[in-house]
């Protein structure tokens, strides 16, 4: 019999539910079963729970009671039920086993454990968590403080006392301040082993600019990793994705640089597979360097004339069943890149949860805004004004990194981090087409 069942809700949730499904993947605790109970997501977390064959099931008006109950009631015969957010990641691999543990205890009727933040958390929220989860252990009689983004509940006791399905939030400590008003003698435990990364917090106020200097003060007392192991780049499946022609002059220059950039991809431990759609003439010397790594896409002449969008869109749909996390994006036509770019991109995987990572060059303007027969400057060149906007030239082709699931949305909903260049040379191209892919 399957000891534990491991609830997680989801709701457009493609970005964290693969890495955490990999998490308890490698969980030292394996006698679990997996559920989700899904919300109208529109995104690819579906697609990603039937390519992992994780078992799902639907509800329309979310209530976070009724989903919890709704699972408990679907697998009937697990002893205990750990009530995972989708969006939280293990921090080790004996998180379950640390979080069931004092389940074993005829007391205790609940645990829950540590949430730490990650990369990807902002100032408020670094400061809730921090303030909240602790190093020390507790067993709580009184304080009906709990959390289901990271528990876990004696199934026995769920059935006798299920969750509220009328609660719209906060279900947990309702939950929780009703099994200890009664006379059962029962405890809640909070483990601080059983920690997960999560990246929201607890509370909505402050504001940001004090926010900010709280969590420096908090940032300057101890140092954090805040990146879960399982999104660090080597762990992910990244493809790149390359695209160009051999132009008409400078045949030998282009050669030599592209020649270099497909190795430098081949030799790159991170980047698993390089889709490459080019030119017959230049195919045929990609193909002497010999690579597993390699994909071709026949160059035709609608792909040839397609915008970057376009052709992006292309290889999503060709490769959406791949088990791909992160797509780069290189064109051919670029004459210098910057020193170390392919790495450069690798980083932001980690620093920000952004879907669009990409070269981008300040443009200086004498743009002026005319308003009531008054003029203000918008130029870079002569100095701006307090309203004044700066203006980037984005280098796709330059070298650009996509969050693959991401592509099934417009790219204009998409977050995007720029890494911004100074040097003029970096916009040299082989050609000027009116295409700029």
């Amino acid at each position: 019999m399957i000891e534990t069942l491991v609830i997680i809700r989801t709701k457009n949730e493609d970005r964290w539910i693969k890495p955490l499904i990999k998490s308890l993947e490698i969980q030292t605790y394996q006698n679990f079963k997996i559920l989700v109970i899904d919300n109208n997501s529109k995104d690819r977390t579906l697609d990603i729970l039937k390519e992992k064959k994780i078992k799902f099931l639907k509800i329309k008006k979310f209530l976070p009671g009724k989903a919890i109950n709704m699972g408990i009631n679907y697998y009937k015969k697990t002893k205990y039920i750990v009530c995972l957010s989708a969006h939280c990641l293990p921090e080790k691999k004996d998180w379950l086993k640390s979080l069931i543990k004092p389940l074993k205890n005829p007391k205790t009727v609940a645990v829950y454990g540590k949430q730490i933040p990650m990369f990807s958390t902002n100032s408020q929220d670094y400061r809730d968590l921090k303030l909240i989860f602790g190093n020390e252990k507790r067993i709580q009689k009184i304080d009906y403080f709990f959390h289901n983004a990271n528990s876990a509940i004696k199934r026995n006791i769920l059935k006798k006392y299920p969750f509220s399905e009328k609660a719209t939030n906060m279900e947990d400590r309702i939950w929780s301040k009703n099994i200890l008003s009664l006379n059962g003698g029962y405890q809640i435990v909070y483990e601080p082993k059983a920690s997960v990364y999560h990246h929201h917090g607890l509370h909505h106020s402050n504001k940001e600019k004090r926010l900010r200097g709280v969590v420096k003060i908090m940032k300057s007392l101890e140092e954090d990793n805040l990146i879960p192991d399982i999104l660090r780049p080597e762990r992910q499946n990244i493809y790149a994705f390359i695209v160009g022609s051999v132009p008409n002059k400078d045949e030998k220059l282009f050669y030599k640089i592209n020649l270099k950039l497909i190795k430098d991809l081949k030799n790159n431990i991170n980047i698993k597979k390089i889709i490459i759609l080019v030119d017959n003439e230049f195919k045929k010397r990609i193909n002497k360097i010999s690579s597993n790594k390699f994909i071709f896409i026949k160059r035709t002449r609608k792909n040839k004339e397609q915008k970057i969008i376009d052709l992006i869109k292309m290889v999503y749909s060709k490769f959406k069943n791949f088990d791909i996390d992160y797509l780069m994006y290189f064109n051919l036509d670029y004459i210098t890149r910057p020193k170390n770019f392919i790495s450069k991109l690798l980083t932001t995987v980690t620093k920000k949860n952004i879907e669009i990572s990409t070269f981008a060059y300040q443009v200086d303007t004498n743009i002026w805004e005319s308003k009531s027969g008054k003029y203000k400057s918008k130029s870079s060149q002569l100095g701006y004004d307090q309203d004044s906007k700066i203006f980037f030239n984005t280098l796709y082709g330059l070298g650009s990194l996509f969050f693959f699931n991401s592509l099934k949305k417009e790219t204009q909903e998409m977050s995007i981090e720029m890494l911004k260049l100074k040097n003029p040379l970096f916009l040299q191209r082989f050609s000027r087409s009116e295409y700029e892919n």
